[in-house]
């Protein structure tokens, strides 16, 4: 059902980037990661309750360890903005790699880890280089180098070249033997998408249509042990909270930006990187 979903809204962005102009796929990118995209990730908290402990004062030294490390990355950022920028990238494939592939594959091991690591970094500079300008200027803002389109090309044939390999050597054994060509198709629809949207819309798409929504069903049956109206409004209800506590931080860096919009993206993709690491700590933890 949720394949179904992404690829017939994955078609409709298509539509939609030929039909309309930058401002408004970009106004688009922004409502969906605002919503479903910090959504599904706003429930860090009580994933890690859930999982490590019953005691209710220990809600407070989760809580503190998670604002430490946003702090911490927030911090690293403004101190070390080019080493911070490629963990963010590397970190970011890796978990949409791992997520992607979670269901996929019958048997998963550390061996896989440089697959998944490959395949997320293979989407990632799709997206780059599908939009080298805007990611460029976004770059340059946050690290202050100037890059070449011919960086994500090179990034792109070496990570294509690593996800076939590692698949290789790792035995990759998927749950359909029909996936293989399924995955394929895919990665060839979201090219297609990549080159015709913004570099917003593009993100968006993957990280709340193919990343986020697939994730936020697996969240609400771990903590509810199903997918019924009631266990997503639980869901919704205990995210509120960092929900609004995450819009509210990005609306007070947006009114003191204004409509510096490369300033802004620049900005919000560093936040994203804050509470991106936090994130994929608590998920693999989960997992182990």
């Amino acid at each position: 059902m949720v394949k179904n979903i992404r690829i017939v809204i994955t078609f409709f962005l298509l539509w939609l980037s030929i039909q309309f102009d930058s401002a408004v796929e970009n106004s688009i990118a922004y409502l969906a990661i605002f919503t479903l995209g910090l959504v599904h990730g706003a429930n860090d908290i009580k994933l890690l309750e859930k999982n490590v402990s019953s005691s209710p004062n220990y809600t407070y030294v989760i809580l503190g360890r998670y604002v430490l490390f946003v702090l911490a990355i927030a911090f690293l950022f403004y101190a070390l903005p080019t080493l911070a920028l490629i963990l963010f990238i590397m970190v970011s494939g890796f978990h949409f790699g791992e997520e992607h592939w979670d269901k996929l594959l019958i048997i998963k091991n550390k061996g896989h880890y440089v697959f998944f690591s490959a395949y997320g970094l293979l989407i990632l500079f799709l997206i780059f280089y599908f939009n080298s300008e805007e990611t460029t200027e976004i770059i340059a803002i946050i690290t202050g180098f100037t890059l070449d389109s011919y960086y994500y090309l090179v990034g792109l044939i070496f990570f294509a070249i690593i996800t076939i390999a590692s698949f290789m050597i790792g035995k990759v054994q998927m749950n359909d033997v029909s996936s293989k060509l399924e995955e394929f198709v895919h990665l060839i629809i979201l090219a297609i998408v990549f080159k015709m949207a913004t570099l917003l819309l593009s993100f968006a798409l993957y990280f709340v249509v193919w990343h986020a929504i697939p994730s936020m069903k697996s969240q609400i049956i771990y903590l509810y042990g199903n997918t019924s109206q009631k266990s997503i409004a639980g869901y919704l209800r205990s995210s509120l909270a960092y929900w609004l506590l995450a819009i509210t931080s990005i609306s007070i860096f947006y009114y003191y930006v204004g409509d510096k919009t490369y300033l802004f993206n620049a900005i919000f993709f560093a936040f994203l990187a804050a509470i991106t690491f936090p994130h994929v700590w608590i998920i693999n933890s989960l997992r182990k």
